[in-house]
């Protein structure tokens, strides 16, 4: 099926659908035209009225002393879909072929949409899954086969609610359960409880010796993931290496805001008044942090703090210098 044309497809009606649908509460003609731009006549907003009132949007035009207003007359019209996790997953592998109409305002109406239902549903990220999958891989063959085989042992154990016997360097051994494995002060480390005293713990990987799978174990978590995730910001706070990140992304759809072993604490999305996506999280400001960043480098603009965005810049400066030195090798 090719795609249908129309008028109210192009940039200049779309824009003003898009902006009466949204209000929430009544506007005259002159304020409308004043915040949409002069381009805008009384003929086009009266004709966008009539097409939302054929879909059954509850507004109406009222002429009041020297001016038109549009009015709100009911309970605008939302609609939800009931789909599948596998309908879901579907939907989103269809994402990048959308890109055809990228940069015009139904693009942006319909990205922003479906940005808001990956945030709703994190958990359910097809391609969070495929980036954690490549970074899984690339960050095993940098950690060596030992370490690799303790992640899959640690992952292994978060999927089954099981604990793990572990070991370390000072010889001390206990058993726990395991909540989380992200970066803390650019070490990653095992966020779980110590099962005999049932409180929180932070392991850096690197001081583990060996390792067991306790099998069978009744043990059921004593802290809830909230509670967790602020154990992790109160160990990030005492390094000060924590600040809050906020950047504009170009294509959310194509970026992959939760990645893996980063613990980003309290996301928040929002759009700006131009509809651009920004997007804002607490992170530990690290070589891996970086690392991440320069995955996504062409599709963000970091906004704050200033700091960051300086150093990514110095830290795509020496990785396009190492490029260029290793061509020339």
């Amino acid at each position: 099926m090719n795609s249908p044309s129309h008028k109210f497809l192009d940039n200049k009606y779309w824009k003003l659908i898009s902006t009466i649908d949204s209000l929430n509460q009544d506007v005259s003609f002159t304020e409308l035209i004043s915040h949409m731009g002069i381009q805008y006549t009384v003929e086009d907003i009266e004709e966008v009225v009539t097409f939302l009132k054929k879909f059954g949007h509850p507004i109406k035009i009222e002429n009041k002393t020297h001016d038109a207003w549009i009015i709100l007359t009911g309970k605008k019209p939302q609609f939800k879909m009931n789909i599948s996790l596998s309908e879901w997953l579907a939907m989103q592998a269809h994402f990048p072929l959308l890109d055809e109409n990228k940069g015009k305002a139904i693009y942006n109406t319909l990205a922003n949409c479906l940005n808001r239902l990956e945030n709703k549903y994190p958990n359910a990220d097809f391609y969070q899954y495929m980036d954690e999958e490549r970074t899984m891989g690339e960050l095993t063959r940098e950690l060596g086969h030992d370490k690799e085989k303790l992640l899959k042992a640690v992952n292994e154990v978060i999927l089954k609610d099981e604990q793990i016997n572990l070991e370390t360097k000072d010889k001390r051994n206990f058993d726990i359960f395991v909540h989380k494995v992200v970066y803390i002060d650019g070490v990653l480390s095992i966020i779980g409880e110590e099962t005999n005293d049932r409180c929180l713990t932070c392991v850096d990987i690197d001081e583990i010796e060996a390792y067991r799978i306790e099998g069978g174990s009744d043990y059921r978590a004593n802290y809830a993931s909230a509670e967790v995730d602020d154990f992790i910001s109160a160990v990030r706070a005492i390094s000060g290496n924590e600040q809050r990140l906020v950047m504009k992304v170009s294509a959310p759809e194509k970026v992959n805001l939760n990645p893996d072993f980063h613990f980003l604490g309290n996301p928040f999305v929002t759009t700006n008044t131009e509809g651009e996506f920004i997007w804002a999280a607490s992170v530990e400001v690290s070589n891996e942090l970086y690392k991440w960043l320069a995955t996504i480098y062409s599709e963000i603009d970091i906004i704050d703090p200033s700091s960051v965005k300086e150093e990514l810049e110095h830290f795509m400066e020496q990785k396009e210098s190492l490029k260029h030195l290793k061509k020339a090798s």
